[in-house]
């Protein structure tokens, strides 16, 4: 099976994606403020990465 460049994007953008909600479950469940904002931060840092990724691949002229 041949993978093209906008099939790794778009699995790339589903693993951000679920990345930034899989950190934002643990958040809750994170008792340690310093942890919590950790793993807050990381959420964060994904949701951002997913965002950045999802634009790209609509400027290439496909949906994520």
């Amino acid at each position: 099976m041949k993978f093209t460049d906008m099939d790794m994007m778009q699995d790339y953008e589903k693993d951000a994606r679920m990345a930034a909600l899989a950190y934002a479950i643990i958040q809750t469940e994170v008792m340690d403020t310093t942890l919590r904002k950790i793993i807050g931060k990381a959420s964060t840092e994904a949701a951002d990465s997913q965002k950045k990724i999802a634009n790209l691949i609509l400027s290439r002229g496909d949906r994520a």
